[in-house]
């Protein structure tokens, strides 16, 4: 019998009971973490080490790779917030584009070096160079915009899934998984256990993780469920109480804008045997819809990809305000390489 076919009914009688049709025994309650504003500071505590050059207090946090390079979401938002130092408060980020050249050591120090392109009445835009050990490993550009009065206006609409309150909280659903690969009820595929062995394990029992991540379908991202489809929700807000901060907000979702999407694209060929070999986030974009977000409200994370070809996928994300507002846009390229010679193909 196939892995799926043995996990299904697993998957339909338990987990997507939970997470799709929203029964009570398995939700979370939500616990704030004590002191979260201190925490999140942290990551973006900069001394200026020379005009428009920018050292951060620290580059290490649980959701760094094993080989001690750091997360990039946290390069992202530290380096836009490198940026945003050197601008007016009514000037606000609107488009970024990035891209990531070198891996970063958590151990070393780095620099994030502000280039001042152009100073107008409306745009302002900057460039700013990630530096270690004397060599570029990242390049941000970035624009900001002052406030002005919609022209137009229309969106799309938000996708329909469970409300986070039923929930199971990522903290939660690993170890859950996990009891059911001991007790022999599931058998995952190696890349899925992997995953859920090491990289998850580590994130989501972290006190210090800065987001509570609540995912709609477990079927769909640890890859066994029956329509297996490159996309994913997740419900995230930051695990505390923020002040009035517009920047810090911004900041932070900034920084779990980079978490999900390689998932989303390598998750459903998980049970066609993939097994990577290399998955490596080569640029990211965000574009911000509204200058005034909240990270410490719910906000609903959509993620697709719409191609994977040459060892590269494409996926793209939007951030949903709880009351359906779209307030951010983000897209990405990353390198998928495999163990095998022959391609998984859905």
């Amino acid at each position: 019998m196939s892995f799926v076919r043995k996990l299904l009914p697993i998957a339909t009688a338990t987990i997507s009971r939970s997470t799709i049709m929203t029964a009570v025994p398995l939700r979370s309650e939500f616990k704030k973490v004590e002191n979260y504003q201190n925490i999140a500071n942290r990551f973006f505590d900069f001394t200026e080490v020379d005009k428009d050059s920018f050292s951060p207090a620290t580059l290490s946090n649980g959701r760094q790779a094993h080989h001690g390079a750091a997360y990039g979401g946290l390069i992202f938002s530290q380096a836009m917030a490198a940026a945003e130092k050197t601008v007016e408060d009514k000037f606000k980020p609107h488009s970024t584009h990035s891209y990531f050249i070198l891996n970063v050591d958590t151990k070393e120090p780095i620099s994030y070096n502000v280039r001042r392109i152009r100073d107008g009445r409306s745009f302002i835009t900057r460039t700013v160079e990630a530096v270690q050990k004397e060599k570029v490993c990242f390049v941000l550009q970035c624009s900001f915009h002052v406030e002005e009065k919609s022209s137009i206006i229309h969106q799309s609409e938000m996708p329909k899934v469970p409300c986070p309150e039923v929930l199971m909280s990522m903290r939660d659903a690993v170890p859950y998984m996990k009891s059911l690969v001991e007790k022999g009820e599931v058998t995952p595929p190696p890349a899925m256990l992997q995953r859920l062995q090491s990289y998850d394990s580590k994130v989501y029992s972290d006190d210090l993780d800065l987001f509570e991540m609540r995912c709609t379908n477990l079927g769909n991202y640890y890859g066994f469920a029956s329509d297996q489809k490159p996309e994913l929700h997740f419900w995230m807000r930051a695990r505390g109480d923020l002040p009035n901060d517009e920047r810090l907000h911004r900041w932070l979702i900034a920084y779990n804008s980079d978490s999900l999407l390689v998932s989303t694209a390598v998750s459903p060929h998980y049970t066609n045997g993939f097994m990577p070999s290399m998955l490596f986030s080569l640029d990211h974009c965000v574009w911000f819809h509204k200058s005034e977000v909240k990270a410490d409200e719910w906000l609903l994370f959509e993620c697709k990809s719409r191609i994977a070809s040459g060892s590269r996928a494409t996926i793209e994300g939007r951030i949903w305000r709880r009351d359906g507002v779209l307030i951010a846009s983000c897209q990405q390229e990353a390198l998928v390489r495999s163990k095998s010679d022959d391609p998984s193909k859905l």
